[in-house]
């Protein structure tokens, strides 16, 4: 009893207990294995080829998509195909449904706007659909918070249109 209340005292006047000590190296190590970890893990996923090639030549991708949207669908087919490298390389490397679900979103995002006739084009010069998904699953491997901050947002929203334009298509087909 006295032992307890004396612990209870030292930890009250801002003494390290042995028992503290040991939860805080125990905590310390824990975490020191998480990065360790995720460290290797970042490796592993960086030393894939389809992660060099989508992280190197996203502007290359992007600049071949505007120059192809002057043909009418040839840049929009071209960057659907180049999406959907980002979205297996999120579904099976990065292995983040957030992850997926964001470079899903601007990856029809882009689609959409390469639909538009002429405007589409200009504004699909602008709109760099594959440096979007590039700094997006860059700053996810590297565990960089503002970025998954913006997936995370941006995966939301996605939802929420995927959602919505399904129950509106739900109405419209049950009419």
């Amino acid at each position: 009893m006295s032992n307890a209340r004396r612990e209870r005292t030292r930890e009250k006047l801002g003494f390290d207990t042995e028992k503290t000590k040991k939860k805080e190296e125990k905590l310390r190590l824990k975490a020191q294995e998480e990065r360790e970890k995720r460290e290797l893990w970042r490796k592993s996923v960086e030393e894939k080829p389809l992660y060099k090639i989508l992280i190197k030549g996203a502007i290359g991708f992007d600049i071949a998509d505007a120059l192809l949207g002057i043909l009418e669908l040839g840049g929009d087919i071209f960057s659907a195909l180049i999406g959907l490298l980002y979205v297996i390389l999120s579904i099976t490397s990065v292995k983040s449904l957030r992850l997926t679900i964001a470079v899903l979103s601007v990856m029809l995002v882009d689609l959409v706007i390469g639909l538009i006739p002429a405007a589409g084009t200009i504004v699909d010069m602008v709109f760099c659909s594959n440096y979007i998904n590039r700094s997006m699953i860059r700053g996810f491997v590297e565990d960089d918070p503002v970025i998954k901050r913006r997936v995370n947002i941006i995966s939301a929203i996605g939802i929420f249109v995927i959602v919505g334009t399904s129950f509106a298509l739900t109405k419209l087909i049950l009419r």
